[in-house]
């Protein structure tokens, strides 16, 4: 290489093929040039190609650039203020789309449509269709400062579109839709108003129903789960103490409520009422064993507190003690364990208002909210001291007096004279009272059979013969004392009515007559809530000689209207055994 670079023109020449080899280098087939389009800058190094002919510099690329950004700037800002210009916003104050809504709660409502651009509002439409096919409701509208107001009339029911038009520039109306329902019917609740058959006392007993699907179901407040088809089931361990108060609920706001009762059963009574001092005297305590021995009778009624309030037996309920209460004249567990050996049923029956010793001594010890009273704020005559039946302590004692019997073995509790005092309620004055005596006597009820259910025992009430016919009397409300006790036995007494009641000329001499009339205006009463009937039936001489004949009139009475069960009252515990046969026993322990 030496010698030929002192030859004259050599590096020349090569040289030249360099910048051709340079040149060849940078053609490829795929950018369809021809060899030695591009030539090598030695200054750029090996590689880098010039610009053709005709391409501009960068400083054009760049104005060329902002020009298009320009362009797109000013189409962009046309855009959005063509849309701005046309673009139509509405806000409804007052209904939702898909509402399901009663028409009471629509009707007098104004509904706001709130219209943006303001202005358009006074050029919009508003259309209402629905309810009946080819009625078209009215439409009255407010139009003010960019709202357009609904004043909703009466709308029957049906499936409503609402649609609103709004004009815009240049373009078609906006257009907004809503839909709604109106529905006035109730949801569907299908449950029974009596739970039959009849529950069994202090077992597990469960309610099942159905409620329209898609409804909301509640039993006495608390919510309740069903089914998609609406089946629902409601289990107790034992029968409830109150009926049942079930309310449905649909979409729309419609409510169905339902009362449910769940009576008990009650295995019955054929029976015969017994003092405390009777079952305390052998010849008469004889006399009803003899009864009960000869399958006369199924039940023994015992007086555990009396009319005179006096506790009969051995009691050891201290308030009894101390208002002097206590007399007894028979020990209660031996008198259970004698009749239950004998296979009859014990009735424990309390006296609760009439009460001349608790409310003696109430009134002499500072508690005068214990005792009905007069307005001067004395105490009310009636039977020597009528004790408040809405005073908290007042109820106690006689719980307490029966939570004791039941412990004793006695099956039922039946209560008597828990009633106000005859007469004009506005002479008498009841401390403390909420609402009425009726409601008084009621709350007393349900009180009460929460206790005696708790224990197993049933819960039976005394009440007046005319209770039926005039329940204000002495504040005792027979379909509502229904739901809350396991029998009533209503005081029959054929002397007891005046001639001319319920149709019947001389009630004492047409005992059968009377019975019938009396009780089937009390089925009608009560009815539709399950409660047994367990009527009292006089076997007692009064105005005129009642004898087997007479007795067994009522009794045969009362099992034409379906009720077999009853109890014999004489106060001298002496009853007629011809008017009585094994065949009308029919209850079991």
């Amino acid at each position: 290489m030496a010698e030929l670079d002192r030859i004259p023109g050599a590096r020349r020449r090569r040289a030249w093929r360099t910048k051709r080899s340079a040149a060849r280098a940078g053609w490829h087939p795929s950018r369809g040039r021809a060899p030695g389009s591009v030539l090598h800058d030695p200054s750029a190094g090996f590689g880098r190609r010039r610009p053709r002919l005709g391409r501009p510099s960068s400083g054009v690329q760049v104005v060329d650039a902002l020009l298009v950004a320009a362009a797109v700037g000013v189409a962009g800002f046309l855009l959005w203020t063509g849309w701005r210009a046309t673009r139509v916003h509405v806000e409804v104050v007052g209904l939702e789309d898909r509402a399901q809504l009663t028409s009471a709660a629509l009707e007098g409502q104004a509904v706001r449509f709130e219209v943006r651009p303001r202005d358009a509002v006074a050029h919009a439409d508003l259309q209402v269709e629905g309810g009946r096919p080819g009625e078209v409701p009215d439409v009255d509208l407010d139009i003010d400062a960019g709202h357009l107001t609904w004043h909703v009339g009466e709308l029957r029911e049906g499936t409503y579109d609402v649609r609103l038009d709004v004009p815009r520039p240049l373009l078609d109306d906006a257009s907004f839709r809503w839909t709604f329902v109106v529905d006035d019917t109730p949801p569907e609740l299908d449950v029974p108003d009596v739970l039959s058959p009849a529950a069994e006392l202090c077992r597990a007993v469960a309610v099942e129903g159905r409620v329209e699907p898609g409804a909301a179901l509640e039993v006495d407040g608390s919510p309740v789960d069903t089914d998609d088809e609406g089946r629902f089931r409601l289990p107790y361990d034992r029968p409830p103490t109150v009926p049942l108060e079930l309310t449905a609920t649909d979409a729309a706001g419609n409510e169905t409520r339902r009362e449910v009762v769940v009576p008990v059963h009650y295995p019955g009574s054929q029976g015969v009422h017994v003092t405390a001092a009777a079952w305390g005297y052998e010849p008469l305590r004889t006399h009803v064993l003899e009864l009960v021995d000869a399958g006369l009778v199924s039940t023994v009624e015992l007086d555990l507190k009396d009319e005179g309030g006096i506790v009969g037996y051995d009691s050891a309920v201290p308030l009894a003690h101390t208002v002097g209460a206590v007399r007894p004249e028979y020990r209660l567990r031996d008198a259970v364990a004698l009749l239950e050996a004998r296979g009859v049923r014990v009735v424990g029956r309390i006296v609760v208002f009439r009460d001349p010793p608790l409310a003696a001594w109430a009134h002499a010890n500072g508690r005068p909210d214990w005792v009905v009273q007069r307005p001067d704020g004395s105490p009310h005559g009636a039977y020597g001291g009528f004790t408040n039946p809405a005073s908290p302590d007042v109820r106690r004692y006689h719980f307490d007096l029966a939570a004791e019997a039941v412990e004793a073995g006695v099956h039922d509790i039946l209560w008597d004279y828990l009633r106000r005092p005859e007469g004009d309620p506005a002479g008498m004055v009841f401390p403390g009272l909420q609402g009425t005596p009726s409601d008084a006597v009621v709350d007393f009820l349900a009180e009460g059979r929460e206790v005696l259910s708790s224990r197993c025992a049933y819960q039976g009430v005394s009440v007046f013969g005319i209770a039926a016919d005039r329940p204000d009397a002495v504040g005792q409300d027979i379909p509502r004392i229904a739901r809350h006790v396991d029998y009533i036995a209503p005081m029959l007494y054929p002397s007891h009515w005046v001639p001319g009641e319920y149709g019947v000329a001389d009630p004492n001499r047409q005992p059968g007559d009377i019975v019938r009339a009396a009780l089937a205006d009390f089925q009608e009463a009560a009815a539709g809530t399950g409660v047994r009937f367990v009527p009292w039936i006089q076997d007692f001489s009064l105005g005129h000689r009642y004898g087997p004949a007479e007795v067994r009139a009522q009794i045969d009475a009362a099992a034409s209207l379906g009720v077999h069960d009853w109890l014999l009252w004489n106060a001298t515990v002496r009853y007629t055994a011809a008017a009585l046969d094994p065949s009308l026993v029919t209850a079991t322990s």
